[in-house]
């Protein structure tokens, strides 16, 4: 399947390679494939060329996390936004972050603010492995 996607990227006129939505896909595909160094260029100048759009933000953390730990991934994503700009699937990471680290009540915290911003991430939450200490809570919570 990744084969076939990559030959579609592939068969795209040159003048629409460098177009964000071609880029984001290469991104996802990329990390699909563990090809982290290229999803992390790829996502790294998609922040720069289009800082507002914080998708690319998080798609960035993702190889961060893989290249150099759940410690840097963290570091970034909270360097990204304060907690007046704060999105539901930043906060659904660092809530991962923090439940893996064994901050258990910090991780409420940050899942308790992405289910505010975007109920659905509860449900995400009880299928997410990082979570999972928490998943007894998450059934509760609201």
């Amino acid at each position: 399947m990744l084969d076939d996607a990559a030959m579609v990227l592939e068969e795209i006129a040159p003048e629409d390679k460098t177009r964000n939505e071609v880029l984001g896909t290469r991104v996802v595909l990329y990390m699909a494939a563990k090809k982290w160094d290229m999803a992390a260029a790829v996502a790294s100048h998609l922040v720069k060329v289009n800082p507002q759009n914080q998708v690319w933000w998080i798609n960035l953390a993702y190889p961060i996390r893989r290249i150099d730990g759940v410690a840097d991934a963290e570091a970034f994503e909270c360097s990204v936004c304060d907690g007046s700009r704060m999105v539901a699937g930043i906060a659904f990471n660092l809530a991962c972050y923090a439940s893996v680290t064994g901050r258990f009540e910090e991780a409420k915290v940050h899942l308790r603010h992405a289910v505010e911003l975007e109920k659905d991430v509860r449900l995400l939450a009880l299928d997410d492995e990082y979570l999972k200490p928490l998943w007894d809570w998450i059934g509760r919570l609201a």
